[in-house]
């Protein structure tokens, strides 16, 4: 099992929201030994519907999880995803094209609970 993955802004929401945090995936994944990151993306989608009282949580939960830069490799393979997409007929949101293509561009599965959607673009391993 790869130790490494970029993980997905509703994992850290389901976290957030969750009253048995033990249980969660995002708690499961730290368990495992694995090195997690967070593309900026799917940090500033957390952080933009995140209330003002529970700043000081998530940056203790974001101080821990190494965040990926959106950079012209990302942007090249976000090109290429939303292109392959549109051509299927398969559009998905902006946001998850461009976390998809972070987790592509690191060459790194995605944790996410929204397989449906990211099902649809090839080359990305989900967890």
């Amino acid at each position: 099992m790869d130790p490494t993955v970029v993980i997905d802004a509703c994992v850290f929401i389901d976290y957030f929201r969750s009253r048995n945090k033990e249980d969660s995936l995002l708690t499961k994944l730290t368990r495992q030994s694995r090195r997690c990151y967070v593309s900026a993306i799917a940090k500033y989608e957390v952080l933009a519907g995140a209330h003002e009282k529970d700043m000081d949580e998530w940056r203790r939960i974001f101080s821990k999880i190494t965040v990926f830069a959106f950079d012209d490799s990302t942007i090249d393979v976000a090109r290429m995803v939303y292109r392959q997409l549109k051509q299927e007929n398969k559009l998905i949101d902006h946001n998850d094209i461009l976390i998809a293509a972070t987790a592509i561009a690191n060459d790194l599965p995605l944790a996410t609970f929204n397989r449906k959607h990211f099902e649809r673009i090839r080359g990305l391993r989900l967890v």
